[in-house]
């Protein structure tokens, strides 16, 4: 699937291409491409943090998130340690723990308002 919107970016999609882009206007280049860095992806959280009442979102906070809706999903810990790489499952076992219905009731809640900031 992602290789379908890769390919206008770059020739060939490889485990270690990048999924994040970003575009902006250089005052010589003109409009220029270039992967994200971990400051564009900060900047995002902040600013999205702060539209939906949740300054202190971090980059950190969409690993956990996808973690958890992994392992809630496949209910597969090796999986979810396999995709975060922690080389001890003991790290990941903190997954396994932490979903009571109060921290689901809050992800759906600051869901609902990215949704929608998001909505045009």
């Amino acid at each position: 699937m992602l290789a379908q919107y890769l390919p206008t970016i770059v020739e060939a999609v490889l485990s270690e291409t990048p999924l994040f882009w970003s575009t902006y206007r250089e005052r010589r280049q003109g409009t220029v491409r270039r992967p994200m860095e971990g400051k564009n992806i900060w900047r995002l959280c902040k600013t999205y943090g702060r539209l939906i009442s949740y300054p202190m979102f971090k980059p950190h906070d969409l690993r956990h998130g996808v973690a958890m809706e992994v392992y809630e999903q496949h209910h597969d810990l090796e999986q979810v340690r396999g995709l975060l790489g922690h080389t001890r499952i003991e790290t990941t076992q903190l997954y396994a723990q932490i979903r009571p219905a109060a921290l689901k009731q809050a992800v759906a809640f600051y869901e609902a308002k990215a949704l929608d900031v998001l909505r045009p």
